[in-house]
């Protein structure tokens, strides 16, 4: 059996975006959860008098410190008295986007997560 939720979390801040995807996949005895979500923020925006003049640009850059370089982290966890696995990775960084004569600097969380368990006993005896 195979089962997929897709959610898009839009509040009223139109700033931020979060999209969700989970999935569950049982075969043989084996479940399966991944979420695989997107979080997108506007950190910053400057106006552009000439679209062509690239020195905003870097000025732009230079001034997000934090989120200059992009991170990456794996976290892989196993429970020996329940036999489940898990398994997270993680991207963030920051994408700039030039819409007419705006510079946006945007901010993201990429996350893929993972959990494998064993199919109930019940489940099993079918």
């Amino acid at each position: 059996m195979r089962k997929i939720v897709y959610t898009n979390l839009v509040g009223e801040d139109k700033e931020k975006r979060d999209f969700c995807i989970r999935e569950t996949v049982e075969r043989d005895d084996c479940i399966a959860k991944i979420e695989r979500r997107c979080k997108y923020f506007v950190r910053d925006r400057v106006y552009l008098d000439d679209p062509q003049d690239m020195a905003n640009l870097k000025a732009l850059k230079n001034n997000q410190d934090s989120w200059k370089r992009k991170h990456f982290h794996i976290l892989r966890s196993h429970d020996s008295d329940t036999g489940q696995d898990r398994l997270i990775c993680k991207v963030a960084g920051t994408l700039y986007a030039i819409v007419g004569h705006y510079i946006f600097c945007i901010a993201f969380v990429h996350s893929f997560k993972i959990d494998l368990e064993a199919a109930p006993l019940d489940k099993k005896a079918n």
